[in-house]
Formats: structure tokens, C-alpha cells, sequence
């Protein structure tokens, strides 16, 4: 008997547990559902409060949206160059003179984005000079067909691979010779797109020249520029490339003169070859670029040619024409292993990334380059006198990390005819 009312209360009680269970697994999946169905409300309903926006680090400071339809990103860079300079003196006179000295060569900062997936914009302003200077700035919509990415606003024009690269990305401090060509930031409007399943790109632009803060006026000229690129090779994730370019420019020169001036490779040298004004009707600008990396050793060329066509006045009694040219070609090795990114569908360089960063897991190195560089600047032709620059450069940089680098170099700077000068320069240079 005491067996059995035994059995009938563990019956009993197996039979509480298993109705309290029941109750809690239907009172959780009740809970489930309303808070799905609380999710789902959340979701449908109008934004009130402004749309959330996550925050995180990459090369800068981005926000992206959970649906990443809007992706902002604020970022600029500062370059602190010194200098030590010993120039000839049949160069040096009242007006030029080649003194050592220290300078903020650049000293920027951006924001820019997508916003709603397809509307892109940027605006970027200079501070060294002691006022703000606009550089890139635009608004524009990405994604269009055939027509890729189109741009309105102040852009750089698309000629020259080493400057649509980024001076962010420069292995030198400054770039060659031939860079004295470019116009650099002009208003108007870019459209670029990539075929060849991204290993190629065309460019094309129309703009008008204006003033470091955008203004334009009568006497500005008008500018269309183009370009073509190819990466025949690309493989190994990027380690072993190949780049091709062509891109050419039709400038109208700013109340009818053109003029051409280049420092020797260094931003505290004074300019050392100048063509002073030159009264022209249109100049023709042509530029080839060449380009390959095969991990850590890249060799890199381009070769600038303007055809000015002279007009003749009082102060200057030529016409016909004048072939200003220019080149360089340089050698980069990278001793830690790292490569130099490229990006086939722009065709231009990426952000050099050390293996390790400097103190990573206490014993980082960063990354070590070697490069050397040979350019020239011929800006004598017929009743043109510019001068004939030749530089030689050597250098070294260290990556502390992908932000931060320390750059020097030896320049040897020849005016040939007139002087020689030798340059040993360093730049601390920090960009996010």
C-alpha cells in the first residue's frame, strides 16, 4: 500500500512538471513572436530619429548605415618637409635663392561618401598656405550604364599616372620632372567606367580653369583631357602587374599665354627652370605611361610632350610651333616583402601595407623601401627658353604602418648650362 501512494505521487508530480512545462514553452514561443512582430513594426516604420550609423576604423574614419546605403568616410593628410640644400652659385641672385630650410607641403582634409547607394560626392580643402584652398570637390552618381561614374565639380584633370595616383602613395616626396605639365584641379566635369572584366578604364573630361577657391573668369581657359589604361598582366593577388596608359590633354591657355616652371624635385627648392609666358593660341598635351611590379621590385616611366602653338605679337614676334618634352623612369624595392597595390579598373596605385607594423607584438619593423630616380625637363625649343632640368634621385622610406611613413631622399639637380645644386630632403608624412 505504501508502494503504491508512493507511485501515485511521483505521478502526480511528473504530471505538475510536465503542465509547467507546456505553459513555459508556449509563454517563450509567445514572447518569440512578439518580439518578432516587434522587430517587423520597427522595421516598417518611418525613420524619426535619423538613421543610424556604425563607426569604425579602415585607413581612416568611415560610417556606414546597417544597410550600407549610406557609407561616409572624413580622412586628410599632413607632409612636413626639410631640407638641406648647396646649389652653385651662378645660380643663386637677388630673386632665386637655394637655402635649407623646413616647410608644410600639404596639410588637407576631406569628407566624402555614397549616399542612398548612387550619389557620391567629396570636398577637400588645403590648409598650408595660410587660407583655405579647395582641391577635390564634387558631387556625382556612380553605377550609370555605360557611362560608369560621373563627376561634377573641382577634379583632377585625368592625365598622368603618377598624379591621378595620389601623392599620398608617391615612393618620392615630389614628383618627376614632367609632373610641371600638369593643370592639376580644374571645374567641370569627369566621366570614367572599367571594361574588360576591370582590367582596363577610359576617361574622358571637360573643365575650366580657375583659382585655388574655384572661381573662374573670362580669361580662364578650357580644358578636355582623356585617358586610356590596360593591365595586360595582373595575378598573384595583385603582386605581379602589368599598367599601360595613354591620355592626352587640348588646352586653351589662360588670357592667351602659357607658361611652364619646375622646382628641382623639392618643395623647398626655389623654381629652377621657367619658360616665363608664352603667348599661345592652344597647346596640345600628350603623355604615355608604363608601369610593373613583380612583388616587392617595381619599375615605373612616363613621357609628356606639349606642342605649343605660338602666337605672335609685339613682345614676341614668332608663331609655328614649340615641343616642350619630358620623362622619368624609376626602380623601387620593397626589403621587408611587402608589394605596391594597383588597381586595374582605375588604373592607378594603392597603399603600400607593412607586414608588420612598427612595435607590432614588439619586435615590428614597418616596411623598407629602396628607389632610384632619373627625370628630365626640356623646356628649350626654337624662340622658347625654359631651361633643361635634369634630377637624380635617390631615396629610402619607412613604413611605420599604412598611415604613417618617413621619406628621404638625395637629389641631384642640374640646370644644364647654368648650375647644379644637391638637395638631401626629408618628409614626415601621416594621411587617414
Amino acid at each position: 500500500m505504501t508502494y503504491l501512494r508512493h507511485s501515485l505521487c511521483i505521478a502526480a508530480l511528473l504530471s505538475v512538471v510536465a503542465a509547467v512545462s507546456v505553459m513555459a514553452d508556449e509563454a517563450n514561443t509567445d514572447a518569440v513572436a512578439a518580439l518578432e512582430a516587434r522587430l517587423d513594426r520597427l522595421e516598417a516604420a518611418p525613420v524619426r530619429d535619423g538613421i543610424p550609423l556604425q563607426v569604425y576604423w579602415q585607413d581612416g574614419i568611415r560610417m556606414q548605415s546597417p544597410d550600407r546605403n549610406i557609407q561616409l568616410r572624413l580622412g586628410g593628410r599632413v607632409q612636413q618637409d626639410f631640407a638641406g640644400i648647396d646649389a652653385s652659385s651662378s645660380l643663386q641672385n637677388e630673386d632665386t635663392r637655394y637655402s635649407s630650410g623646413t616647410t608644410f607641403r600639404r596639410a588637407r582634409l576631406y569628407i566624402g561618401g555614397t549616399l542612398y547607394e548612387h550619389a557620391i560626392f567629396n570636398l577637400e580643402y588645403e590648409f598650408n598656405s595660410g587660407e583655405s584652398l579647395m582641391r577635390t570637390t564634387f558631387i556625382g552618381l556612380r553605377n550609370i550604364p555605360f557611362l560608369g561614374t560621373v563627376r561634377v565639380g573641382r577634379l583632377l584633370e585625368f592625365y598622368s599616372f603618377e598624379q591621378l595616383s595620389g601623392n599620398n602613395f608617391h615612393t618620392f616626396s615630389e614628383r618627376g620632372l614632367p609632373a610641371a605639365f600638369n593643370n592639376f584641379w580644374a571645374n567641370g566635369v569627369g566621366i570614367h567606367n572599367s571594361f574588360m572584366d576591370g582590367r582596363a578604364s577610359w576617361a574622358v573630361g571637360a573643365a575650366k580653369r580657375t583659382d585655388g577657391k574655384g572661381t573662374s573668369s573670362a580669361e580662364n581657359g578650357e580644358n578636355l583631357s582623356a585617358r586610356l589604361t590596360a593591365a595586360p598582366v595582373y595575378a598573384e593577388g595583385g603582386r605581379r602587374w602589368v599598367h599601360l596608359g595613354a591620355a592626352t590633354i587640348q588646352r586653351q591657355p589662360d588670357a592667351g599665354a602659357y607658361r611652364v616652371s619646375s622646382r628641382p624635385e623639392s618643395s623647398v627648392a626655389p623654381v629652377m627652370g621657367d619658360t616665363d609666358s608664352i603667348p599661345a593660341d592652344r597647346v596640345n598635351l600628350g603623355g604615355l605611361e608604363f608601369a610593373a611590379a613583380h612583388g616587392p621590385l617595381s619599375v615605373q616611366a612616363e613621357w609628356h610632350q606639349a606642342r605649343v602653338s605660338l602666337r605672335e605679337d609685339e613682345d614676341f614676334p614668332h608663331d609655328g610651333s614649340a615641343y616642350l618634352r619630358g620623362f622619368y623612369v624609376y626602380i623601387s624595392y620593397l626589403l621587408t616583402g611587402e608589394h605596391r597595390p594597383y588597381n586595374p579598373a582605375t588604373g592607378v596605385l594603392g597603399r603600400v601595407r607593412p607586414n608588420t607594423n612598427v612595435g607590432a607584438e614588439g619586435r615590428g619593423l614597418g616596411a623598407w623601401e629602396l628607389a632610384a630616380r632619373y627625370s628630365e625637363l626640356d623646356l628649350n625649343d626654337g624662340p622658347v627658353e625654359g631651361g633643361h632640368l635634369r634630377n637624380a634621385t635617390v631615396g629610402v622610406n619607412w613604413y611605420l604602418n599604412p598611415n604613417m611613413k618617413v621619406m628621404g631622399s638625395y637629389i641631384r639637380a642640374d640646370l644644364k648650362g647654368s648650375g647644379d645644386a644637391d638637395i638631401v630632403q626629408a618628409r614626415l608624412h601621416f594621411d587617414f
